[in-house]
């Protein structure tokens, strides 16, 4: 259902240095919009400056991005949140110095922390928006009660579809967490599209990844469709939307196995949000 409305016109985008993510903060600078970015790399936008901050911030770092985000949350007034950052799993199991496997941590773990902190810092009247970045492979996933710092098991497209279920069920979980807060969490699929994902493939993967992306849907389309839904339509708390701005829900067969999944989970960061 489309809806509109206007908030104070500032959003964070993670990983908004190439990708989707530049393609987002190229809309929302068109916009009017002051935009917050996050990214490893730099990132000069001539003519803008007094409208984008970047801060650099690696998200296998859980101590830099709590502290970078609470410097965010002191500087800024955000009304929309994109949680765009992330990468496509390594071929080999990879540890972060937080002692987690990468993908887990990167694409999901540090996003959890990002929107914690924001919505801890949030003024109960305001509104916000908060949307998170899945893909199609979060279909081939399900909610494990399993050790993400284990190199038992470990295959690439299995830690990814998970890292994207997980953030899905993010957009669930902080819907109903945040009951009393004037909060709107979805999450969207975005089908198959060409971004910069793959830095830490093989060379061959990049390689063919490179000849594929032409082909692919074009990262500005898919931006300009999260725009909308961001900008002009009611949404549906806790949703996936997908390409074509249509909603459906995750159901949770086993809530015992679910609530265990995120106490484990605020376990792992609560230390981060005191």
């Amino acid at each position: 259902m489309q809806k509109s409305f206007s908030f104070n016109k500032e959003i964070l985008i993670t990983g908004g240095t190439s990708g989707l993510g530049l393609e987002l903060v190229k809309i929302f600078l068109s916009k009017g919009f002051f935009v917050v970015a996050t990214g490893r790399q730099l990132l000069n936008l001539p003519g803008y400056e007094d409208r984008f901050k970047l801060y650099r911030i690696d998200f296998s770092d859980l101590k830099q991005t709590m502290s970078s985000l609470r410097n965010i949350c002191e500087a800024h007034d955000l009304s929309y949140v994109v949680n765009n950052a992330g990468i496509l799993s390594p071929p080999d199991f990879t540890s972060t110095n937080d002692g987690f496997e990468y993908t887990f941590q990167v694409n999901f773990l540090s996003q959890l922390l990002v929107n914690e902190i924001i919505l801890q810092n949030l003024t109960h009247s305001k509104p916000i928006k908060i949307a998170a970045i899945t893909s199609p492979v979060y279909k081939l996933s399900k909610i494990r009660l399993s050790d993400h710092q284990s190199k038992k098991g470990y295959r690439p497209l299995k830690a990814y579809s998970d890292s994207k279920l997980f953030l899905a069920l993010m957009c669930r979980y902080l819907s109903a967490k945040y009951q009393d807060l004037n909060l709107s969490c979805f999450s969207f699929d975005p089908g198959v599209f060409s971004s910069g994902i793959s830095r830490m493939q093989h060379n061959w993967f990049r390689k063919m990844y490179g000849i594929a992306a032409p082909y692919m849907r074009k990262p500005e389309r898919v931006a300009a469709i999260l725009a909308e839904l961001l900008i002009s339509y009611d949404i549906c708390n806790g949703a996936i939307y997908n390409i074509r701005k249509k909603a459906r829900h995750i159901s949770v067969t086993e809530p015992s196995v679910y609530d265990l999944f995120w106490k484990d989970i605020y376990d792992k960061i609560n230390t981060y949000l005191k």
